[in-house]
């Protein structure tokens, strides 16, 4: 499975398209990641709530590189990664924050919503 995930990674990283038979697996995998991080996070500085942020910002820009998805499958995933920024903003502490990576460095912008 990690050599099909950095097929994935390698393909987004040249800018052309995934299909959506790797695609979905390696995004779900992710999603199914970083909602169990926010979960056991404890506050939105711990290392768990860091980490289920990447796979938010990660899964974002995955997304549109996915071809061939299908309806059912392009909501399912939008759907999974709203889960996980309504996880991630559950994280005590965490309400008006936005991704590192969208915000720049560690100091990140209160308000902007991704």
């Amino acid at each position: 499975m990690k050599v099909l995930h950095f097929i994935f990674l390698l393909a987004v990283a040249a800018e052309i398209g995934v299909p959506a038979s790797l695609g979905v697996p390696m995004v779900n995998t992710e999603l199914d990641r970083g909602i169990a991080m926010a979960n056991v996070a404890a506050t939105a500085e711990s290392v768990f709530y860091e980490q289920a942020e990447d796979v938010y910002v990660k899964t974002r820009t995955l997304l549109p590189r996915i071809s061939g998805l299908s309806t059912h499958d392009r909501i399912a995933l939008r759907t999974r990664v709203t889960d996980l920024r309504m996880a991630l903003e559950l994280v005590p502490g965490a309400v008006g924050r936005t991704p590192r990576s969208a915000a720049g460095p560690p100091g990140r912008l209160a308000g902007r919503q991704v």
